[in-house]
């Protein structure tokens, strides 16, 4: 079995994700990364570390005016980013994991029974007939809601999200916000009536994997769809995937071979990005000392697996960042110079105005500082 170097797979997943060469367009970066965080401001975070000149307004028109880009409940649950193309496929993976099965139990514990759930959904799925609406209007325009608990409507909203209901649509408030509007999905885009099979979803989303984060293993695959090895090891069967072994990893790995092919280029050297929280690049494998030194594991990931913003070098996290205000931080594991960042730091100027860049101490572990200390980890 062929063995190949961790330091060429690294720079292999960096081209591949566009974070070396940027990418022309929002697009291409997200069927690229195998998808995108979704949430704000992680999505517009991610575009600028792999997209040229990338601008607020470029991931705005693909989202809400031309709807090429779409966010959905995706893989494990989580909402990401898709092309329309993947809609159904991404939708697919949600629902048949459960991804909205424990959201109705939980409505009911509440004291929603299943008859009022049925017919608070059919009255919200009316009010979008009129067109897009927030939650708060939602809750202003259904007759005889109450609030069982606080919460309720937002998790009856996330049970027809991940049922392929409703959809998440434009931000109200600027792009840092969560103030999302709710449409009909099938309003917002054309989509299928019926959702394929979990085995052909992966086996659709499969070869965009492992193009992205290959060679990667079994676990790491099934980690990023959020189904079981087993089912994983179904929907990989007939494709035609090559088995390697890496160098300071364990395991087996599983590689397209158009990706081993381009292995045989020489990495480049020095290249360093500003990835934020949640980005594809970190999210993609369950092992992830491929990139991340164990000793800073708990400055990098928190309990729950989030991952914070990080300073990516050759591949390899080498320190942490946060924007306050005007100035751009950064704590390093390992030297960084100030003119190393200049590069990466002028792909975020279409979404943040950066006048200094400080150096900062490492922080203590993520656990030691509040529950979203991941969001903001030099705060």
């Amino acid at each position: 079995m062929e063995t190949v170097r961790l330091r060429a797979v690294l720079s292999r997943c960096v081209r591949a994700h566009g974070l070396g060469e940027p990418v022309a367009g929002v697009e291409e970066a997200t069927l690229r990364a195998s998808g995108v965080y979704g949430a704000t401001p992680t999505c517009y975070l991610s575009m600028a570390a792999r997209v040229t000149g990338f601008a607020i307004r470029a991931l705005d028109d693909a989202l809400y005016e031309r709807r090429t880009l779409v966010r959905i409940p995706a893989m494990r649950h989580s909402g990401y980013m898709m092309t329309v193309g993947l809609v159904p496929h991404g939708l697919a993976l949600a629902a048949s994991t459960g991804g909205g099965r424990w959201l109705l139990p939980a409505l009911q514990r509440g004291g929603l029974t299943e008859a009022s759930t049925g017919t608070f959904v059919v009255a919200i799925e009316a009010l979008l007939r009129g067109g897009p609406r927030t939650a708060a209007d939602i809750r202003k325009g259904l007759k005889g809601w109450r609030e069982p608990f606080p919460g309720a409507l937002g998790l009856l909203l996330r049970s027809m999200s991940h049922s392929g209901r409703i959809v998440a649509t434009r931000v109200r408030g600027g792009w840092r916000s969560q103030l999302y509007e709710y449409a009909l999905l099938r309003d917002w885009v054309a989509a299928p009536q019926t959702l394929p099979t979990l085995v052909a979803a992966l086996r659709k989303l499969a070869p965009l994997y492992f193009d992205a984060n290959g060679p990667a293993t079994l676990a790491d695959f099934a980690w990023w769809a959020g189904v079981p090895e087993t089912t994983a090891k179904e929907a990989l069967a007939k494709l035609e995937l090559e088995s390697v072994l890496i160098d300071k990893l364990k395991g087996i790995h599983l590689a397209t071979r158009e990706s081993l092919d381009d292995l045989a280029s020489e990495p480049e050297a020095g290249s360093l990005a500003l990835l934020p929280v949640w980005d594809a690049y970190l999210m993609a494998h369950t092992e992830r000392r491929r990139y991340l030194d164990p000793k800073w594991r708990d400055r990098v990931v928190d309990r729950s697996g989030n991952v914070t913003n990080v300073v990516l070098r050759d591949g390899r996290v080498v320190g942490l960042w946060d924007v306050h205000d005007d100035t751009l931080r950064f704590a390093p594991f390992e030297p960084i110079k100030v003119r190393e960042l200049h590069g990466a730091v002028e792909r975020l100027r279409g979404v943040f105005e950066i006048r200094n860049l400080v150096e900062a101490r490492v922080p203590g572990p993520l656990s030691d500082r509040g529950q979203n200390a991941f969001m903001a980890p030099l705060r």
